[in-house]
Formats: C-alpha cells, structure tokens, sequence
C-alpha cells in the first residue's frame, strides 16, 4: 500500500508536471502538436496559473479544513488576490479575472460566480486535485468541499467540472485505479449534466480503443480524432471548457492505465487546453502511483512557483504542500482523516 502522504506528493507533482508539459501546447490542435513535437514529452517551462491556483486552494483547506465556506474563499480572495494585482492579472482564466472583478464591485458568492458569464470554465477543475487530497477514499466529501470554492468563481458545469476531479483524485487517493476512479467522478455529478454525458461518451471511446496502450503505439492518434469527436465543442473559439477537459483529462487516465507518463504525454497531445488537461491526468494518476510514479526527469524541472499569476504563492512548493495537506502516515484506503483547523492555525500553517 503507498501512504496516503506519499499519494498526495504524487498527486501535485503530477499536477505540476501536467500543467508545465502541456502549456506550450494550449490552444493548438492535434496535428498541430504532432509537427512540432511528435510527441510532446519533456517538460520546457515552467507551469501556469493552474499550479499556482491548486496551491492557493490548498492554503484555503490548511486554513479551514472542512469547515470551508463561500465566504472563506472570497475573503482569501479579497484580503490575499486583489491587494496584489497592480496592473493586468497575467495568465488568468476568463472565470477568475470575472470573479476579482465581481469582488471588487462588492459582490458576494453566488453572485460572484454568475455575472461574469464564464461559469462554466475550468477554472475550478484544474484546481481541484487539493481537495481530493484531503478527503482520500472519499469523493462525496471532496465534491461537497470543491463546490464551496467553486461558488465563488464558477457556476453550472464549471461547479461540476471541479466536483468530478475531486472525486476522482479523492476516489486515487483511497487506492482506486482508473475506471473506479472515473466512476467516483460519474457519481459526484448529476446523470443528465453535460459533465456527465462528456465523461461517459468518453470513456465508452477509450473503451472502445482495444487493451492496446494507446499513449505509445499508432492507435493514438485514432484515438484522439475519435475523443475529439465524442466531447470537442468545434465551433467554440475558446477552450477552457469544463466538461470538455474533464472528460479529455480522464480520458488520458484511462488511455494511459493510470500511469503517469503514459496518461499525461496523452493528454497533451489532445490539445485544446493542454495544460490543465495534463494537470488534472497528472493530478489522478499521480495520486494513483505516488511521487515516484512521476518520471524523475520531470519531477526535476518542477521548482518553487514563481507567482506570476497569484504573488501570494509565490515560493511554494507543490512538495511542501502535499505535506501540509496530506493527514498522515496511514495507509491509502483508511478512513479519511479530519484535521482540526484550529490546531492547524495554532502552529502558525
């Protein structure tokens, strides 16, 4: 059994991984990739706000644990986010530059989350793996905990985009494997929501693929045309939607047999919004393997982040916040520990 500690290390590392091997692909197509690259698989920058958001979201839970309101996340946001922007917000997405802007009209959730028009980005599932680590073998907790970030930024699927991630990485956390780990994301989600209907038509895809490796053989690039056609919104000119890298996203975990490298170098290579779709495979397959199921050559390239989008985390490492957010030395698949907020404040976290 991997400790639920080192499952956490692994989790936001791969999260880390993810976001920095799929940044230089964001936004670009398939074919697109595969003339640059091939395959994309080393790692060439730094990552992206997707990184720099997941650590903020774990501050929120080392903070308040489970005892995390709307109104914690927007007084984070109010007293650590907006003092710090002193001219464009470099690298946000459309729902979080919306909900700084709410904030500062003096709106409150839900409000926040509904007037910029961006709900149903991916804003909160690219940021969602924090949760997952703190409610290991418990998805319902970690989708229930999400949504109270969420509801600030987000609304609608974008709400449920954040909802299935958690469960999924709660669901690895407790020692599930790809297709439990799925089906805890189905759960966290109404049967009728377009997340729902995305996450299950892909899947049935990759199903339908064959046992074959799809992340290291010719089949891929089948595979990517047919998950493209399954979930891909074509006429849609941005590509930051929830139930779309979601369902990609998991697709890789699936394609990749919960390897890292394997779900990850896949899930770039779908392109579209590359890098959170490579955080949130890296984030659940990570979570699945540990930190030392992320490639060593990777796990070197991940550094400090350097706040360029959130000067507030600016310095931390996703190593050093697995720690705080991990609850322990038990084994993987216990009963999901509970810190006591308090007693962290108390020791100055």
């Amino acid at each position: 059994m991997i400790p639920v500690n080192d499952r956490a290390r692994g989790c936001l590392l791969g999260l880390a991984a993810g976001d920095a091997l799929g940044a230089p692909a964001e936004n670009l197509t398939p074919s697109q990739i595969r003339r640059r690259w091939g395959r994309l698989t080393e790692i060439e920058g730094g990552g992206t706000d997707d990184t720099e958001y997941a650590v903020f979201a774990a501050s929120l839970l080392v903070r308040h644990g489970h005892a995390l309101t709307p109104a914690h996340v927007a007084a984070a946001y109010r007293e650590e986010i907006i003092p710090s922007i002193t001219g464009p917000m470099r690298g946000a997405g459309f729902s979080e530059l919306g909900t700084v802007e709410a904030l500062r009209r003096g709106l409150e959730p839900p409000l926040t989350g509904l007037v910029h028009q961006h709900g149903w980005s991916d804003g909160l599932a690219m940021r969602a793996a924090p949760y997952g680590i703190f409610c290991p073998g418990d998805p319902a907790e970690a989708a229930r905990l999400v949504e109270q970030d969420g509801i600030v930024s987000q609304s609608g699927e974008g709400v449920l985009g954040g909802r299935a991630v958690a469960a999924a990485v709660a669901a690895a956390m407790g020692g599930a494997g790809p297709e439990e780990a799925v089906r805890a994301a189905l759960s966290a989600v109404p049967a009728d929501s377009w997340t729902a209907r995305n996450l299950a038509r892909a899947r049935d895809v990759v199903a339908a693929s064959g046992p074959s490796d799809a992340a290291e053989n010719d089949a891929a690039d089948a595979l990517v045309e047919a998950l493209h056609e399954a979930v891909v919104v074509r006429h849609y000119p941005w590509t930051d939607i929830a139930p779309e890298a979601v369902a990609l996203a998991l697709a890789a975990v699936l394609a990749g047999g919960g390897e890292v490298e394997a779900s990850v170098t896949f899930g770039v290579s779908l392109g579209r919004d590359a890098d959170t779709i490579g955080a949130i495979a890296g984030a659940v397959t990570g979570a699945m393997r540990g930190e030392r199921g992320v490639p060593a050559r990777w796990a070197e390239r991940i550094g400090p982040v350097t706040g360029k989008c959130l000067p507030v985390v600016a310095g931390r490492h996703v190593l050093d916040v697995a720690d705080e957010l991990a609850p322990g030395p038990q084994e993987a698949g216990g009963p999901p520990s509970r810190p006591d907020p308090a007693g962290e404040r108390a020791r100055g976290r």
